[in-house]
């Protein structure tokens, strides 16, 4: 046991550095204390890190978009602006005009073969496929890179309207909270009005209208389930395809594959009838 003597106690009443120092070094002398101090130190820095993040985690939901009071009129006012936004500060020609198109107003085949293609689960998922997006994760971290992917068509709509196409973490994160607001928010319906009428088709053409009045000099309420599968190839590289697809008119034999799957698809959930099915097979794009 440290001991200490009384005139040593007397100084100490006087002298607050030699106060300080007889503390430390009661601490330092007896083990018990000198863990009492350090949970003291270390605990105190957890809940303060704890604390800071909370509040920041705070600031950061509160800045990220809340469907609940701006609907589907300020996400399609946001969506606009973000598409006119692209097209001004563009080098690309203005291939055709961009126009908001209402989902009443697009062909159901249309319609099916996108979501086909991209989502089947759109309409019965809740906005995050979870088991896609952990083996995304789990594939991510064996490259050592994130790269993600699984990306739902409500996701690629709020990646579209409000977030950078940077392939980071807190990205990825911030649109995983912000697509569980937009699912609680708006309705299916509208989600795909939206996401139809962002989606890039070719260098400097968004929107469904654009795509059917450039690829097809049509509207999107007389699109078949053919040029819906068509579009719907085109869309994971938009502007390479525009001209190894459309511009070369040469179809490789996995974009036919990918064409015959979703067919296939839209037959076997009785969105086309068989008829239908074989006439599309053999649709005559390059003419």
């Amino acid at each position: 046991m440290f001991h200490i003597k009384d005139d040593v106690l007397n100084s100490l009443e006087t002298n607050p550095w030699k106060r300080l120092r007889y503390r430390f070094i009661r601490i330092i002398t007896s083990p018990v204390r000198m863990l009492r101090a350090l949970f003291l130190i270390t605990g105190a820095l957890f809940w303060s890190g704890i604390t800071a993040l909370a509040i920041g985690g705070y600031f950061v939901l509160e800045s990220l978009p809340n469907f609940t009071e701006i609907g589907f009129t300020g996400a399609k006012q946001a969506a606009t602006q973000r598409i006119e936004q692209r097209i001004e500060n563009s080098d690309d020609p203005k291939l055709a005009t961009y126009q908001w198109t209402s989902l009443a107003n697009v062909n159901r085949e249309l319609l099916y073969a996108i979501v086909m293609s991209e989502d089947g689960d759109f309409f019965s998922h809740q906005g995050i496929d979870y088991d896609a997006l952990m083996n995304a994760l789990g594939e991510n971290i064996k490259r050592q890179e994130w790269s993600f992917g699984a990306s739902t068509i409500s996701q690629q709509t709020i990646k579209n309207i409000y977030l950078t196409s940077d392939k980071t973490l807190y990205r990825k994160l911030t649109e995983v909270v912000i697509t569980q607001r937009l699912e609680k928010a708006l309705s299916k319906n509208e989600i795909l009005e939206l996401y139809l009428n962002i989606i890039e088709f070719g260098p400097n053409l968004y929107g469904i209208h654009a795509a059917s009045q450039y690829y097809f000099n049509t509207t999107p309420d007389k699109i078949n389930g053919a040029q819906g599968a068509f579009l719907a190839i085109l869309m994971p590289s938009p502007r390479k395809y525009h001209f190894s697809i459309y511009k070369n008119q040469y179809f490789a034999p996995r974009h036919k594959r990918k064409f015959r799957r979703i067919l296939q698809d839209m037959a076997y959930k009785e969105y086309i009838s068989p008829a239908q099915y074989d006439r599309y097979l053999n649709w005559p794009f390059f003419r």
